[in-house]
């Protein structure tokens, strides 16, 4: 009679096996990391080209930040819509943030766009609130959270 061996007691076939179902589980973890980063990209893109819309369609813009507010030509706030549609600008997180002192608002006809420095200002928060909905972003720009107050800035002093 033949006696055939139980290639499952091995010590090297059950390593063999433990090893496979590690390589397999991390290989959905990468997988589902890169499913998540794409919907995340994608629901970013689709907002901000909807507040493009808005800015294309409005034909007055309130930029506000604490007491002051003013009002000014959807021309003038173009470089918010440039940093937004930017394609260096990389969202990693939907977290929701609240606004403060620095934040700066711009209150277009179909909603309210925000953005807020997070991060010592290296990442900023965008929120966009629109009667529909509200939507939350935080990225990273080769624009930083100083060079979009400096406008603010720069946008105030013209409007005096």
């Amino acid at each position: 009679m033949i006696k055939l061996r139980k290639r499952y007691n091995r010590p090297g076939t059950v390593l063999f096996y433990a090893l496979s179902c590690l390589a397999l589980a991390m290989t959905l973890a990468v997988g589902g990391f890169f499913v998540y980063t794409l919907a995340l990209r994608t629901s970013y893109r689709a907002m901000a080209l909807e507040i493009n819309d808005a800015f294309l369609a409005g034909t007055s813009v309130t930029v506000a930040r604490g007491e002051d507010s003013f009002p000014v030509t959807p021309e003038s706030v173009e470089y918010y819509n440039e940093f937004l549609l930017d394609r260096n600008t990389a969202v990693f997180s939907r977290k929701r943030t609240e606004p403060d002192d620095a934040s700066i608002f711009l209150i277009l006809d179909g909603g309210q766009l925000t953005f807020t420095g997070v991060d010592d200002g290296t990442a900023i928060a965008v929120r966009w609130s629109s009667p529909e909905k509200e939507e939350n972003y935080i990225v990273r720009s080769q624009y930083t959270f100083t060079q979009l107050s400096a406008y603010y800035s720069n946008l105030k002093r013209k409007a005096k």
